[in-house]
């Protein structure tokens, strides 16, 4: 029921440009419904909408705390003991950066990014991201020459994790 209602949103709303870069923005960071909850998709949606004009980097960020997309890429399953690349390597290869000449961040830039972003949760019964501090690699992470050798200075605490999202 949501394709069809969100189509139908998007075939007969008033053709704007608001509707035709929700579309495209579903298209770019292009998920699966059939994985999450009704609510995740719905807020997903929401999110794509509401964004649609706005920053991308703002956007980026809220994408990649998006209960659904950490439930699509596995970034809910990222911790400190076991990083999950997924997602890492999505934000740069399909959704940022890509593939092609001038992608030519390394194997250790998905590796990075992937510590960077450890510790995040799904809480189903409000359907948000939470960050998990005791999950969170606290450690420095060190970027390739693409990324001119940036270091992310590890953070502990409830605010660690935020806050190197906003530095990735």
């Amino acid at each position: 029921s949501f394709r069809k209602w969100s189509l139908g949103v998007m075939i007969n709303q008033d053709r704007s440009l608001r509707e035709k870069m929700s579309l495209f923005w579903h298209n770019h960071f292009s998920t699966q419904v059939s994985i999450a909850q009704s609510e995740l998709i719905w807020k997903h949606f929401g999110l794509l909408r509401s964004s649609a004009l706005g920053n991308f980097k703002k956007l980026c960020r809220a994408i990649t705390i998006d209960p659904h997309m950490l439930r699509f890429l596995n970034g809910e399953l990222n911790t400190a003991l076991a990083p999950n690349e997924n997602y890492g390597r999505e934000l740069q290869e399909l959704f940022c950066i890509g593939k092609g000449p001038n992608g030519n961040y390394k194997e250790s830039d998905v590796k990075e990014a992937a510590r960077v972003l450890t510790g995040w949760k799904v809480d189903l019964k409000t359907a948000t991201a939470v960050f998990h501090p005791e999950e969170h690699d606290t450690s420095d992470k060190k970027f390739s020459s693409f990324y001119n050798n940036c270091i992310i200075r590890g953070r502990k605490g409830p605010e660690g994790g935020p806050q190197e999202l906003d530095d990735l």
